[in-house]
């Protein structure tokens, strides 16, 4: 036979106004969140339309062509690009921890690090001296702004000039 114990109400209030909030999913109203999902996914779609016509005219430059280039799904964090055998680019469009757009000159340095790999599928010192040309070119023609000569004295992000996947694999990884 069912218990008749009622169970009280369950009140949900918001850290930081210490307020009641709804017990709903979001309190953030349904049409909000639709506009802003629409709002995300245009900035997206703009930021990859160039990135494709960057890619363009950088392959055209240099006899690289990428089969694709689109956006890594969302939620994929540990790589800010990736190149794959069969041409195609796959790029980070958003920062890891506040989800905003990065900015253009990160997406484009790495739009030029995996067209590099197009050629050379490693990051032997050929694919670095092309990654730098092409890197160049992107800043010639206005498309790569990164602000003062910071790249001559950047350390690499990998101490012994791999990428993730590839350090990950040398200590031992998938």
């Amino acid at each position: 036979m069912a218990s008749a114990v009622r169970r009280p109400p369950v009140a949900l209030f918001d850290l930081y106004s210490r307020r009641p909030v709804a017990a709903s999913r979001s309190s953030v109203p349904a049409k909000a969140r639709a506009r802003a999902r629409a709002a995300r996914a245009e900035e997206a779609d703009l930021a990859m339309e160039r990135m494709r016509r960057i890619a363009a005219e950088l392959g055209r430059e240099f006899g690289l062509r990428a089969a694709v280039v689109e956006a890594e799904r969302e939620g994929v964090n540990g790589h800010y690009g990736a190149c794959f055998e069969d041409g195609t680019i796959r790029i980070r469009l958003r920062h890891a921890v506040t989800g905003r757009l990065l900015k253009e000159s990160s997406l484009v340095d790495t739009l030029c690090h995996e067209l590099a790999h197009l050629r050379h599928f490693d990051h032997s010192p050929e694919f670095r001296d092309l990654y730098f040309r092409i890197l160049e070119e992107a800043r010639a023609r206005g498309h790569y702004r990164p602000g003062p000569e910071w790249r001559l004295e950047q350390r690499p992000l990998f101490g012994d000039e791999r990428c993730g996947t590839e350090a990950r694999q040398g200590a031992g990884g998938p």
